[in-house]
C-alpha cells in the first residue's frame, strides 16, 4: 500500500552554510513552503543558536565549511538534541561520504546543485521516515497497517483474531469470501491428502494414514513434512548437518564431491573461524570473494539467489553476509529489509556494481553496515571486513 508524505508546513529550520548566496537560495525555496527559517554561516554559530534555546524542526548543514563541517555539527547535535533531524547538503557529493553521514545519525543526504523541487522532497523524505519511526515506537508497524482509514495494525488484529482472518483482510477490513480454496471431496485430513480410499469409506478408520506409514518406511519424507535440501554428495543425500554433527564444521567445509576432504584444506578453517555469506548471482564475484577472504582465515558459504540467502540464514549462523544489490529473483535491499526483521544483529554489506549515493542513504537507513562499490581490491574487500566485523567485537 503507497503511503503519503505527512505534511510538513510551517517548520523552523536553521540552515549552516559558509556560502551566503546557498543560505538566501535555501531561505527562498522553503518559504514558499511556509516555513520559517534561520541561517548563520558557520557551524560555532549554529551551535551557539541551539545553546540560546531557540527550537528548531530540521537542521540544514553543509558537509564542508571553514574550521568545521557538517559532520561535526552532525555529532554534536546528536549527543545533545538527539530528536533534531540534521539534513546533510553538499557540493562534493561522494558514497563514502553519505555512507559515513548516514552513519553518523543525519536524516538525508542532498548533493548540490540541487532544484527546489529535489531541496522540497528531501525535507518531506526526512519528516516521513521519522514519523515512520514514531509509529513503530508506539507499536504499530507502517509497512502493516491494513486499513486505509484508520491504522488498524496487522499484529493487533492477528492478537484478537487469528493469522488466517488477517491474511484474509483487503484494504476496507472485510475478509476476502473464499479467498482460500476448499478441500476437494477426496481429501483426507489424517494423510493431508487426496485418497480414492477416503471417499469410499468415508472415513479413514487407522490411526496413522497406511500411505504416510509406506513412505516413511520407504526413508521417504511424508508429504506433508518439510524437506530441507542440504546434501553434500553427489551419489547419496549425505546431510551437511548431520555430518557436522559426527565430524566438525572444518570437515565438511572442506568435503568435496566424492565425500573426501580436500587435500590441504581441511583444517584451514577452525571452528570459531568467522563465517561470511556471500550472496550473488554472478559465480566469478562469489569466487574471487571466496579466495580474497579465505587467506585471511574466514569461513565462505555462497548463495546465488535471494531465496537461497534468506533459507540459509535463517537456517545458519553468521558473522557477516555480503549481499548484491541487483540479483536475478530479487533486490538486494528488500532482502536486507528481511535479514534485518528476522535478525536484527547480523552484519550485512551492500555489494554493488550499480553504486549511487542514493542506494547507499538507502542501505544504511534500513540497517547495513556498510556500502562497497564494484569493483574493489583485494585489500578494499579485506579491510572492509575487518572494520565491520571489528565493530561487531566491540
Amino acid at each position: 500500500m503507497s503511503q503519503t508524505m505527512p505534511k510538513t508546513d510551517g517548520l523552523n529550520v536553521l540552515v549552516v552554510d559558509d556560502e551566503v548566496i546557498l543560505c538566501q537560495s535555501v531561505e527562498k525555496i522553503l518559504k514558499r513552503k511556509g516555513h520559517k527559517i534561520d541561517a548563520v554561516t558557520s557551524v560555532a554559530d549554529a551551535l551557539k543558536a541551539l545553546d540560546a534555546g531557540n527550537k528548531y524542526d530540521l537542521i540544514i548543514a553543509d558537509l564542508m565549511m571553514p574550521q568545521a563541517g557538517g559532520l561535526e555539527l552532525l555529532s554534536a547535535v546528536q549527543t545533545s538534541w538527539p530528536e533534531l533531524p540534521v539534513l546533510i547538503i553538499t557540493g562534493f557529493s561522494s558514497i563514502a561520504s553519505a555512507v559515513e553521514a548516514t552513519k553518523l545519525g543525519a536524516a538525508g543526504y542532498l548533493p548540490k546543485p540541487f532544484t527546489p523541487e529535489e531541496l522540497e522532497k528531501a525535507v518531506e523524505n526526512v519528516f516521513f521516515r521519522s514519523s515512520s519511526k514514531e509509529s513503530k515506537s508506539a507499536g504499530i508497524e507502517t509497512d502493516e497497517v491494513i486499513d486505509v482509514d484508520m491504522p488498524f495494525s496487522a499484529k493487533e488484529i492477528e492478537k484478537a483474531t487469528s493469522r488466517s482472518y488477517v491474511e484474509h483482510l483487503t484494504r476496507s477490513d472485510m475478509p476476502i469470501v473464499a479467498a482460500k480454496p476448499l478441500p476437494a471431496e477426496d481429501y483426507c485430513p489424517l494423510g493431508q491428502r487426496s485418497c480414492k480410499k477416503f471417499v469410499k469409506k468415508g472415513v479413514c478408520q487407522q490411526d496413522e494414514c497406511p500411505i504416510v506409514t509406506a513412505e516413511k518406511k520407504k526413508g521417504r519424507a511424508a508429504a506433508a513434512t518439510e524437506f530441507v535440501f542440504d546434501p553434500i554428495d553427489v551419489d547419496m543425500p549425505f546431510s551437511a548437518a548431520e555430518v557436522t554433527a559426527l565430524t566438525s564444521e572444518a570437515y565438511v567445509a572442506a568435503l568435496g564431491p566424492s565425500d573426501m576432504p580436500v587435500v590441504g584444506h581441511w583444517g584451514q578453517f577452525a571452528p570459531s573461524a568467522r563465517k561470511v555469506l556471500v550472496v550473488d548471482d554472478e559465480a566469478v564475484v562469489v569466487n574471487s570473494i571466496r579466495k580474497i577472504l579465505t587467506r585471511k582465515g574466514f569461513s565462505i558459504e555462497e548463495a546465488f539467489t535471494c531465496k537461497d540467502a534468506l533459507a540459509q540464514v535463517f537456517a545458519h549462523d553468521y558473522d557477516l553476509v555480503l549481499l548484491d544489490m541487483k540479483m536475478s529473483d530479487g533486490n538486494g535491499i528488500d532482502v536486507l529489509q528481511r535479514i534485518k526483521a528476522k535478525r536484527p544483529d547480523l552484519r550485512v554489506v551492500i555489494v554493488t556494481g550499480y553504486a549511487s549515493v542514493d542506494t547507499a542513504v538507502e542501505a544504511i537507513q534500513k540497517g547495513a553496515s556498510d556500502y562497497m562499490p564494484k569493483p574493489f581490491t583485494p585489500d578494499e574487500l579485506y579491510s572492509m571486513t575487518a572494520r565491520v566485523l571489528g565493530k561487531a567485537a566491540a
